[in-house]
C-alpha cells in the first residue's frame, strides 16, 4: 500500500496530538508542520523529527510529495485554510467545526466533490467503541421506542481564549445524535451564557426536537468541577448510560 505523506497545520495543544497520532501509522509519512508559534515548530522538528516546520501553512500547501493536511488551528480560519489546500490539491482533515457558517461548510464539500478529494471532519466519538454499539443496538430496535438521548460534556475549564463552549464542544452532540438515530434535528432551542468574561459563552442548554418525536437534551458547561462525558438513551423497554471516556455502558432495564 502506498503511504500518503501528510502536513499538520496548527501545532498547538490539539495540533500536536494529530502530529502524534499520523507518527503511529504505517501507512503515512509526516513530512511537515505550520505553526505561527516558533516553540511549537521548534518542539515538533526536534521532538518527533518532522522534515518541514514551517511558519506559513501555505508554504507547506506547496510542497507536491504532501498529499493531504491536518488543520488544527482556530475555528475562525478553518474555512480559508480548507479552501486553499482544495486549491493546492491536498485532501483535508479538519477540526470541528468544519466552518463558523453552514453556507461556507456546504461550499467546501461542494468545493471537494468537484476536485475529488476527501474532506473528513474530527467528529472523534464516530470511533467510539461504546457509541458504535448504540448505533447497533439503536437500529436492531433494542430500546424499542426512543423518548429521549441526554448529553451531558461538563468539566472544569478556565476560561479558554477565542473559544466558546457552542462551537468547541455542540459539534461533538449533534453529529453523535445524528449517529444513532440517522437524522437530524427539525427544531432547536438554545439558551447559552457567559459568566466569567463578557462575552464568549461558557455554559449552554440545548433542546434539540426530531420528526420521530426523539427529544434531545444537551448540557455542555465549563464551569462543574470533574470531566463529564456522558450519553443517555432513554427508550420505552430500556435505557443506556453511555460513558464516552471509558467507553463503558450500563443498560436499564425497564
Amino acid at each position: 500500500m502506498k503511504k500518503i505523506n501528510v502536513g499538520v497545520i496548527g501545532a498547538g495543544y490539539w495540533g500536536k496530538k494529530h502530529v502524534y497520532e499520523w507518527r503511529l501509522l504505517d501507512n503515512a509519512n509526516l513530512l511537515g508542520v505550520s505553526d505561527v508559534s516558533p516553540e511549537n515548530r521548534e518542539l515538533c522538528k526536534k521532538e518527533y523529527n518532522v522534515p518541514y516546520a514551517i511558519l506559513d501553512y501555505k508554504e507547506l500547501l506547496e510542497k507536491p510529495e504532501i498529499d493531504a493536511v491536518s488543520i488544527a488551528t482556530p475555528n475562525e480560519t478553518h474555512y480559508q485554510i480548507c479552501k486553499d489546500a482544495f486549491d493546492a490539491g491536498k485532501h483535508v482533515l479538519v477540526e470541528k467545526p468544519i466552518a463558523l457558517e453552514s453556507k461556507k461548510a456546504k461550499e467546501l464539500v461542494k468545493i471537494a466533490n468537484e476536485k475529488d478529494l476527501v474532506l473528513a471532519v474530527g467528529h472523534i466519538y464516530r470511533f467510539n467503541n461504546a457509541l458504535h454499539k448504540m448505533r447497533e443496538f439503536v437500529q436492531k430496535g433494542f430500546f424499542q421506542k426512543i423518548f429521549m438521548i441526554k448529553l451531558q460534556w461538563t468539566a472544569l475549564h478556565p476560561p479558554l481564549k477565542g473559544r466558546d463552549i457552542l462551537f468547541d464542544l455542540a459539534p461533538h452532540s449533534f453529529d453523535i445524535l445524528n449517529y444513532l438515530l440517522d437524522e437530524w434535528p427539525k427544531k432547536i432551542t438554545c439558551v447559552a451564557k457567559t459568566y466569567r468574561r463578557k462575552e464568549l459563552e461558557e455554559a449552554a442548554y440545548i433542546i434539540a426536537e426530531h420528526k420521530s418525536n426523539v427529544l434531545g437534551h444537551i448540557e455542555l458547561n465549563w464551569l462543574i468541577p470533574g470531566k463529564t462525558r456522558e450519553i443517555f438513551i432513554i427508550g420505552s423497554d430500556r435505557c443506556a448510560r453511555i460513558n464516552a471516556v471509558s467507553q463503558e455502558v450500563t443498560i436499564y432495564e425497564s
